[in-house]
């Protein structure tokens, strides 16, 4: 999970949350954030998972597993837009639009 402190700091940035703010939103004292934050330990799932609610990414983005950065919201958005859809959309329509938002698409 090496790319969790890197990727909560910068999304930290683009939000302008300090790690105060975050540790209040997400529930995660301030010391244990500040260690998630330098890289001393890693995070619990758990602590992952209200980190990532709060920035509003995937898990797996936080984690490194992703590179995509599509935020959760948008990705139920689009999800109920293929759902009100899903009799114009084509099989290969469906599958392609959620390769796109999991990172499994050719999109670059």
């Amino acid at each position: 999970m090496s790319q969790f402190n890197k990727r909560v700091r910068a999304l930290m940035e683009e939000k302008g949350l300090s790690q105060k703010e975050l540790s209040k939103l997400s529930g995660v004292s301030e010391p244990s954030l500040c260690r998630y934050l330098r890289g001393d330990i890693e995070p619990r799932l758990d602590i992952v998972h209200n980190v990532a609610r709060v920035l509003g990414v995937a898990e797996s983005y936080l984690v490194g597993l992703s590179d995509k950065y599509v935020p959760e919201d948008a990705k139920n958005e689009i999800k109920r837009l293929i759902a009100r859809n899903r009799h114009v959309l084509t099989k290969q329509d469906k599958s392609d639009i959620i390769a796109i938002l999991y990172g499994d698409g050719d999109d670059d």
